[in-house]
């Protein structure tokens, strides 16, 4: 199952997100969750202490390749989950997108 959440700014998403991924993994299953926000927050509602967020792991920008079929990975998901994931206490992966350090660069 995929579940994407979008919507204005302010309408609450990341509680949404955060709060539906931690029950999914309580209920066993085996939840990805990927922050994309220009803000980073999910982490903290899944759990994981507010000391750790500075020293979250970011994707990098060359993790995608273009060629001429199309897009692709230029590391596999178990590459990318051993070495940018962390999970929180209710065993929720988290991939953070960015990490914004200032103004302007979210």
């Amino acid at each position: 199952m995929k579940v994407a959440i979008a919507g204005k700014g302010g309408s609450g998403k990341t509680s949404i997100s955060g709060t539906l991924a931690r029950i999914l993994a309580r209920r066993g299953r085996h939840v990805l969750a990927i922050d994309a926000d220009s803000n980073p927050n999910l982490a903290l509602t899944l759990g994981i202490p507010a000391e750790q967020m500075g020293s979250m792991p970011t994707l990098p920008r060359d993790l995608l390749r273009r060629t001429d079929s199309g897009t692709e990975l230029t590391k596999t998901l178990d590459e990318v989950y051993a070495s940018h994931s962390v999970t929180g206490p209710d065993g929720v992966r988290l991939l953070v997108m960015a990490h914004p350090q200032h103004a302007g660069t979210g």
